[in-house]
């Protein structure tokens, strides 16, 4: 995730630095005089347009931790409820991020794990070892939290790529053949950004000192929130903010 969001941020402040240096009107844009610029275009939309990938390499030390999580769970029932070993499920030992690899962890297998190998073992048992039980649904429950947590990166992964790849689209001003993708790009990227941010941008980006005032004025007229705080400070007129 990082390197995509890196790499996006490279090639949108080059478009940027291509696009202030003084040209002529018969000055031709830099997909038209830059094969690189040409090719990071094109992948960039072939990026937007299709399924964001099953996983990034980021989240591989999520998932190994939510392994050992779902280890111990299942584990449990063997030390804490005298379960045959032979009749605990075994876990794939290789993190399998893209769940394509036979034999490996995944995001499915930490979901069968806690549904259905924790169903079936629970089910086995009946309604003996009641408090051992108790501390197991216990420890499954933080497995689960786990597992929500690493959906919630996931999309947030998603967002943040999928924002800068758009950015950086938008700023070598290719035109594409359906805007939607790229317009997704963006108003994901509005919406993660935080107020005080999209704030500072907005006041930097105007080079007028009144219209600097009215942002700071209005960002005062602002609901109190803990994130509006900072915000209100750094759109005053006085101060300069690199954002």
């Amino acid at each position: 995730m990082l390197q995509k969001v890196l790499a996006a941020i490279v090639i949108e402040e080059w478009a940027k630095h291509y696009g202030a240096e003084p040209f002529t009107s018969k000055r031709q844009p830099l997909i038209e005089v830059s094969t690189l610029a040409r090719e990071m275009s094109n992948r960039t939309l072939a990026w937007l347009q299709s399924e964001p990938p099953a996983a990034y390499h980021e989240m591989a030390f999520t998932l190994a931790r939510i392994h050992g999580e779902c280890t111990n769970l299942l584990h449990s029932f063997a030390f804490d409820c005298k379960i045959p070993w032979i009749e605990i499920p075994t876990l794939g030992t290789e993190i399998d991020l893209t769940g394509s690899k036979e034999g490996g962890f995944s995001l499915a297998s930490a979901e069968a794990a806690v549904e259905r190998d924790y169903t079936k073992l629970r089910d086995r048992l009946g309604k003996a070892k009641k408090r051992e039980l108790a501390v197991i649904a216990e420890k499954r429950k933080t497995v689960i939290s786990s597992i929500e947590w690493y959906k919630e990166i996931k999309t947030q992964h998603d967002i943040r790529v999928c924002a800068a790849f758009a950015a950086a689209y938008v700023a070598l001003k290719n035109t594409p053949d359906k805007v939607s993708p790229i317009v997704k790009g963006v108003m994901n990227g509005i919406k993660v950004r935080p107020v005080s941010q999209l704030i500072v941008s907005f006041s930097n980006s105007c080079p007028s000192r009144t219209r600097r005032t009215w942002i700071f004025k209005r960002a005062q007229q602002l609901p109190s929130h803990p994130s509006l705080t900072s915000a209100r400070f750094m759109a005053s007129p006085n101060l300069r903010i690199r954002s």
